[in-house]
């Protein structure tokens, strides 16, 4: 995954998937359960999936995730930061396993981004 490359809603899938393809079953799941990308959707079973992974250890993975989440979030279309801001962010940490130590993993914009939302 090339860093600052724009992340696009109609190439969200493929990136996602260049940087982390440890989620193709979620993608899967996802597209057999809704027959599209929908991002709003898919970016709560991103946070469960990165908040499972950091339960189980699977820091490498779960960083990548993270990582392609930030950039989407820094470098996305409207609709990518968008889903990004209101889908994964907005409401992390309402479930007891979205830990102050797994939201503490978050890169740097994600964090911000999570501060700016429970000031909001």
């Amino acid at each position: 995954m090339a860093l600052g490359r724009a992340v696009e809603q109609g190439t969200f899938l493929e990136q996602l998937l260049a940087a982390v393809p440890e989620v193709g079953p979620e993608v899967r799941e996802h597209l057999d359960d809704n027959g599209e990308l929908l991002l709003h959707v898919l970016m709560p079973d991103l946070l469960r999936t990165a908040t499972r992974l950091f339960h189980a250890g699977e820091s490498e993975v779960e960083g990548r995730l993270l990582a392609f989440i930030d950039l989407a979030l820094r470098c996305g279309d409207d609709a990518c930061r968008n889903a990004v801001q209101v889908s994964f962010v907005e409401h992390a940490g309402a479930f007891p396993e979205e830990t102050a130590e797994f939201l503490a993993s978050w890169p740097s914009a994600l964090k911000a981004e999570l501060r700016r939302s429970r000031v909001a």
